[in-house]
């Protein structure tokens, strides 16, 4: 068929994909397929029922195909004809030249809630590294992001965010244009960015007098959701304009008393921000210690002053509080500290600080967790912010305060030693205290002394050695004298070599000394060379372990896939003291992993310990779980961080609590296992049964470590995949509503993460401000009910 009237246009070759249309006046409603030839030969037949903007009549006549390096490589010229005829309709000469604007299929930038644009563009491979993109209010550039292009052919999709500063968070709508280097508007620009730094519910109470009570209340509820699920966040760096923002509401003075503030350094004139008048009921005393002033020639000794100083503020204060030389606090910090402090049973407090990031940087915000003892050994955090002790903790004291970096501790030590509980330490989660000077200080042999011998006190078998990469930080270690008998427990359907890399590595890797008994279960393995090598690891001997011993088994589990049935399989058939839940995809990589978490284990009240996950590039996949992220539920920390990055706070390095670890590597006692009821093979089958028992546990008020002191190599989902298929996906998104059910007032108040950091789904962890902070009322480290 020949007809003059029929007319079709290649349009765009973007990196691979041709884009082009075909129409036929006198049938508008035809589609029409087409074919693609070069040189004759034909490279591809599609259909033109796509829309495409350039189309004559309704726009669905257009055509998309991918072509192959190969052919694009081989050709010089592209015709478009029909399918089946040899009318040309087009030609385009290659190579083509560069686009002059984005398509639909050559880039995308949208608004996520807040302040964030993010997108993705096809990026040649000849000028990836030089390619950016901008957002622009007007002619302004307000923000621009450099794409992270994915490994691919000549052209590959670059995906990146744009953070927006925080001045466009004014309840205005703000158009925003979103270009490339090269002066292309990418596909989904102009955007309009309306957001409000307190979130919608201010101006629901300015269009509330207006509405029905019933539509107040529904209109309500449903913005409540949609900020909990949905949750807005500011880039780290606009801290300072978020504080502004957000500062603490002023609060009287709710117990008078006399609180005694000790200075390291000649007190800052006007500490108080001039608020003094604020706080009535309350009377400061101001007590100066200069190391300088108090140095004893003789013995080079400073302690005995320093420890006069305490003595005598803690009896003529009800309360001390240590500060710098240049210190000052935020507004009606004091007052927040204060009365938190005279809580039923609460003995000390502290708060969050701000501190100069570099010489000409902004302060940055240092957001604490709630009290975490094994993180104190490591960091001393208490005293980075403003931190108020109840005086009759350091009056005759048997071990005081011999320095100013051992406050905290001391105050700890003397706590514990009275019989109060952790609930006794409380956390103010605002930012208190404006420090002159950058945190944390490095550490020292002599400070180390010092806490050390606190430490042998409190946990003969725990000691601490400086950090050989993080100055700053200290290392904690345990050993045991007598170490208890572990099951490795490691699910696997085939995958042999993962489970036999699992294994080997796990051989060449561990030195632990005691017994471990390493339990594979079979569910619905098939290839034979699968069980060619489960009988080997039955017939296996006992062999060394390092300083222990070894013996293996495999476990039968012939049922449909269900890891939390099979890992509860597994428990009960064990006979060890302690359990160690491992993915197939885990390999060891250093001798002390299983010893340093199995010590730390062993502590009282503690319920579980979770190892630092690495993906085999080096990046972390697993540096604790944190609640409340994407949407109430929960998320990894660190995948932003490289194995030995500081991270926020140099958490990647810490000890530290979280409300939950993952599975892929965790060590819990049978007992406890048990005692919760395992895995919930019902309500989490397959996603967040880690999450769920970790949660279990804490909920009898034992504590759930992470330790960077075992370090593993993990593929997450290498075996079992993503939850992509129809089933797979209602199931996860059953166990999804199951976690926020059972428990999301705990995830979204997680006493291990800050009420003021973000929990949008664009940003990691520790990586951006919520807006507006959820609740930051005072805070214990118990789970919230």
């Amino acid at each position: 068929m020949t007809n003059s009237n029929l007319t079709g246009r290649m349009t765009h070759l973007s990196g691979n994909l041709l884009e082009g249309w075909v129409h036929a006046p006198h049938a508008p409603k035809q589609q029409w397929a087409i074919a693609i030839y070069a040189h004759g030969q034909l490279l591809a037949l599609s259909y033109a029922e796509h829309y495409h903007p350039d189309a004559p009549g309704t726009g669905m006549h257009g055509f998309k195909v991918m072509l192959s390096d190969a052919q694009l490589n081989s050709s010089r010229e592209l015709t478009l004809t029909l399918a089946n005829h040899t009318q040309v309709l087009d030609t385009l000469r290659l190579p083509a030249p560069p686009s002059a604007e984005h398509t639909p299929a050559t880039s995308r930038v949208q608004h996520l809630p807040g302040l964030l644009l993010r997108g993705w563009l096809l990026v040649p491979e000849t000028n990836a590294s030089s390619l950016s993109v901008t957002a622009y209010e007007g002619e302004h550039p307000i923000a621009t992001a450099l794409p992270q292009r994915a490994h691919g052919g000549k052209h590959a999709e670059a995906s990146f965010s744009l953070g927006l500063p925080f001045s466009l968070a004014d309840g205005q709508p703000h158009t925003i244009t979103v270009k490339d280097s090269q002066g292309r508007e990418l596909n989904g620009s102009p955007l309009t960015v309306q957001e409000w730094p307190q979130g919608l519910m201010p101006w629901l109470k300015q269009l509330a007098p207006k509405l029905p009570n019933d539509t107040q209340a529904l209109l309500r509820s449903q913005l409540e959701r949609y900020e909990t699920w949905l949750a807005r966040a500011a880039r780290l760096r606009d801290y300072p304009a978020w504080q502004q923002a957000f500062s603490a509401s002023s609060q009287p003075i709710r117990q008078p008393g006399t609180l005694g503030l000790i200075w390291l350094g000649e007190p800052t004139p006007q500490a108080l921000n001039g608020k003094e008048a604020a706080l009535k009921g309350l009377k400061i005393r101001h007590y100066v210690y200069k190391p300088s002033v108090y140095h004893e020639p003789a013995t080079g000794d400073t302690s005995s002053a320093y420890q006069a100083l305490l003595e005598e503020a803690s009896h003529a204060c009800d309360a001390i509080a240590p500060l710098e030389s240049g210190d000052t606090l935020a507004p009606h910090a004091l007052a927040h500290a204060w009365n938190a402090l005279h809580s039923e049973g609460t003995q000390l407090v502290y708060s969050d600080f701000d501190m100069p990031s570099g010489e000409h940087a902004a302060r940055q915000p240092a957001c604490l967790p709630a009290w975490d003892p094994e993180r104190h050994w490591c960091q001393d955090y208490l005293t980075g912010g403003l931190c108020l002790v109840r005086s009759h903790l350091l009056q005759h004291n048997a071990h005081p305060a011999s320095s100013a970096d051992e406050f905290s501790y001391a105050a700890i030590e003397a706590l514990n030693a009275a019989g109060h509980p952790e609930s006794a330490v409380m956390h103010v989660p605002h930012i208190a205290r404006h420090r002159a000077n950058p945190w944390p200080t490095a550490t020292s042999d002599a400070q180390l002394a010092r806490l050390q011998a606190r430490l042998t006190r409190q946990d003969p078998q725990a000691t601490l050695s400086r950090h050989a990469t993080q100055p700053e930080l200290y290392r904690l270690h345990r050993t045991l004298e007598q170490w208890p008998s572990i099951t490795l427990v490691i699910p696997t359907r085939d995958a042999l070599t993962l489970l036999r890399r699992c294994i080997e590595t796990i051989e060449a890797h561990t030195d632990y000394p005691g017994r471990v008994h390493l339990l594979v279960v079979d569910n619905h393995s098939q290839q034979p060379d699968t069980h060619a090598y489960f009988n080997q690891l039955r017939q296996r001997p006992a062999q060394p372990l390092g300083r222990g011993q070894l013996t293996f088994d495999v476990l039968e589990h012939p049922y449909p896939f269900n890891y939390a049935a099979i890992n509860n399989a597994a428990v009960a058939h064990s006979d060890s003291e302690l359990i160690a839940l491992v993915n197939n995809d885990i390999e060891a990589l250093h001798p002390e992993w299983l010893s340093h978490m199995a010590a730390l284990l062993m502590r009282p009240n503690t319920g579980a310990v979770g190892a630092k996950l690495l993906w085999p590039n080096g990046m972390v996949q697993h540096g604790g779980v944190v609640g409340g992220q994407f949407g109430g539920l929960a998320g990894h920390v660190g995948n932003t961080w490289n194995e030995e990055d500081a991270g926020y706070l140099g958490m990647n390095h810490l000890t530290q609590r979280f409300s939950a670890v993952t599975a892929a590597c965790l060590l819990l006692r049978k007992s406890d296992y048990q005692r919760v009821g395992g895995l919930d093979e019902r309500a989490f089958p397959v996603g967040f049964n880690d999450v769920d028992l970790c949660l279990k546990l804490r909920q009898l008020g034992l504590s759930v470590l992470w330790t960077p002191e075992a370090r593993l190599i993990h593929a997450e989902s290498a075996t079992r995949g993503k939850d992509e298929a129809p089933e797979k996906a209602a199931r996860a998104q059953r166990e999804m509503d199951n976690l926020r059910h059972r428990w999301g007032n705990a995830l979204m108040n997680d006493p291990a993460y800050h009420p003021s950091l973000g929990l949008d789904v664009a940003s990691a962890p520790y990586t951006s401000l919520a807006m507006p902070p959820r609740t930051r009322s005072a805070r214990t480290n118990a789970l919230p009910r």
